[in-house]
């Protein structure tokens, strides 16, 4: 076979022949297209990929079955990886979705549960999660001491699918419990229960009673059980490599980015007012800087799943340059050294996106509540001598108009810093880079006041821990255990302006546990809550015909739509790896955020410096 290719001659003949062979070897498995369709039967519904059919059962909590994930346009690569799940789900195994940064392969995920009506269990692993956040958790009632199950003995015992996101995020002694859980379907419990597989559970019961082996202790493991791990190849990206009998447990894919043509039918949907070749020329750039010779010259990946957001702002600003947007996505400025900014700044031109004009000037000229839409207001930017109206959340006070503030003096870099926020806001949460003292806590005051949101400020430091994040364990008067909610829940179902203060301080592993409330606007709590993004929360509500009360007895909240997260951070320490100052900005972070940079007020020849505000 080798020979035959090598003589022909031609690179293109020999890759044709060799993709002629692999589908005549593969059954031409990796170039079929495959369709997703729900058939529904007198004995049930099924849900078929390509030739591989799964019979869907009747959820028994269907408030845990996620909503709103599934599209009707799937791209055939998407399609391609709920056919290998399936594939792996009906042969019973674990699968481990592996790729860069970014909330693809939790949406591959979520796609899938939603398709077969799994019911989920997830949870965020952390530097902080412990033994007990995945078997038991002991709590105290009226003075008396017992275990709750937590998500993975719920998962297994219940029948659901328990998603774990973040593996290399997690203490090496931690996963190592889930071990036998994985490959036996067995664990011993805190309170003396011992999980057993179905199949050796049911051959017990033909020799013994129910209540022998409820006597015993001895539980069966749900033969619906599965786990979804997620996580990002180390050493590629930061984080604890695997430990190889964890690794063995599971069935593993590389879930990489869409493919170019499939980002760009995505693209071209979101910006018809954005030109073609605009379009093409910022997907280029992304593809560009996620190579593998990007990645050797040290530059981090560009947050491709961003190109979406961005693509909404620019659809409404045509005339802002395509630069201007790849700095709030990619700000390579501050997080790259001379050589470093040099190489991006080659990409950009070779693109043609480089542009050597200064930025269009921009303001915010009024501000006002949207009177058909609740929770909205209406913003009036010029930009580039043309006046735009558009939309954006607001928060519940009274607004304030623009350059109205008895103590915010503004100056024209801050009126342009004010326009770039609002238009970022439509689409994503904000983050300002900025030196200590150039103002930024008093920008994102102002920010607030003028869309009429309370702010709900977050100091960060650098022992912080998950738990300090969303929820804290405190004692009752009475001595009972409890759970408190963080400010940031607080912030999430009220609709406020959540403020992360310092976001340059905390330890990544302890931040990722915020990726899916920035990316999906969903969050699963310690307690067992779960907040939903709002209109899968309404959908969810119409579906299953329950009031709010009746989900909230559920433990089923939504995230006000009014809700948004503006962090604060100094810029990183370029070439500086130590744990203090250390270059905080990688590609996981990148993906959460839009960047805007604030630069100090400067002097003007010999004039007074213009007034600015003080952080």
């Amino acid at each position: 076979m080798h020979s035959q290719i090598l003589c022909s001659g031609s690179a293109v003949v020999a890759a044709r022949r060799m993709r002629r062979i692999l589908g005549s070897v593969l059954g031409r498995e990796g170039w079929r297209n495959h369709e997703v369709r729900l058939i529904n039967t007198n004995s049930g519904d099924t849900v078929k990929i390509g030739e591989l059919s799964f019979k869907i059962k009747a959820p028994r909590n269907p408030e845990l079955v996620p909503v709103k994930h599934f599209s009707d346009s799937l791209p055939q690569t998407v399609v391609q990886h709920l056919r290998w799940i399936m594939q792996k789900d009906l042969l019973g195994q674990d699968v481990f979705l592996i790729g860069p940064p970014g909330p693809l392969r939790r949406s591959i995920a979520m796609q899938y549960l939603e398709l077969t009506k799994r019911e989920v269990e997830y949870v965020s692993l952390s530097r902080d999660t412990t033994e007990t956040d995945l078997k038991q958790r002991r709590e105290i009632r009226s003075g008396t001491a017992f275990y709750i199950d937590q998500c993975a003995v719920r998962a297994a015992v219940l029948g659901r699918v328990l998603v774990l996101e973040g593996l290399e995020k997690a203490e090496r002694n931690v996963l190592p419990v889930l071990n036998n859980l994985l490959e036996n379907r067995e664990m011993q419990l805190e309170d003396g229960r011992f999980l057993m597989s179905s199949e050796r559970y049911d051959k017990l019961l033909q020799e013994h009673t129910k209540e022998e082996m409820d006597a015993w202790k001895i539980v069966r493991v749900s033969e619906d059980f599965r786990v979804i791990a997620l996580g990002l190849p180390v050493p590629k990206y930061k984080g604890n490599p695997l430990d190889p009998p964890l690794r063995s447990r599971f069935q593993a894919r590389d879930v990489y980015y869409l493919p170019f043509k499939d980002q760009l039918e995505l693209l071209y949907t979101v910006g018809p007012n954005v030109a073609a070749e605009r379009v093409s020329q910022l997907l280029s750039l992304a593809t560009t800087l996620c190579s593998q010779e990007s990645s050797n010259l040290g530059l981090p990946d560009f947050p491709v799943d961003n190109l979406l957001p961005a693509l909404h702002v620019l659809n409404t600003f045509p005339m802002l340059s395509s630069q201007q947007l790849v700095q709030r996505l990619y700000p390579y400025k501050s997080i790259l050294g001379k050589e470093g900014r040099n190489a991006v700044e080659g990409v950009l031109s070779r693109f043609e996106i480089l542009d050597a004009r200064q930025p269009a000037p921009s303001s915010i000229l009024s501000v006002s509540r949207t009177k058909d839409v609740e929770g909205h207001a209406d913003v009036a930017l010029s930009v580039a001598d043309k006046d735009v109206t558009f939309q954006v959340p607001a928060g519940m006070k009274d607004l304030r108009p623009p350059n109205s503030s008895p103590t915010f003096i503004s100056t024209p870099s801050h009126s342009q810093l004010m326009a770039d926020m609002m238009q970022s806001h439509t689409v994503k949460d904000i983050c300002l880079i900025g030196a200590k003292g150039c103002g930024k806590s008093v920008i994102a005051k102002e920010f607030a006041e003028m869309l009429g949101y309370s702010i709900e400020p977050v100091m960060l430091y650098q022992d912080m821990t998950a738990r300090d994040l969303l929820q804290q364990r405190c004692t009752l008067p009475n001595g009972d255990t409890a759970w408190r909610p963080s400010p940031l829940v607080t912030a999430a179902l009220e609709g406020k302006l959540l403020l992360l203060d310092g976001i340059h301080r905390v330890n990544l592993g302890t931040l990722a546990v915020l990726s899916r409330l920035l990316h999906d606007r969903e969050l699963d709590l310690y307690d067992g809550t779960r907040l939903l993004r709002w209109d899968r929360y309404q959908e969810l509500k119409e579906q299953l015909e329950l009031s709010d009360q009746q989900l909230q007895e559920r433990s089923v909240f939504p995230i006000h739509p009014s809700f948004r997260v503006l962090a604060l951070a100094e810029p990183p320490v370029l070439g500086s790896s130590s744990s203090r100052g250390q270059q905080w900005l990688g590609p996981e972070l990148l993906t959460m955020f839009l960047y805007h940079t604030v630069t100090p007020p400067v002097q003007r020849g010999g004039d007074a410096p213009h007034p600015g505000p003080d952080s």
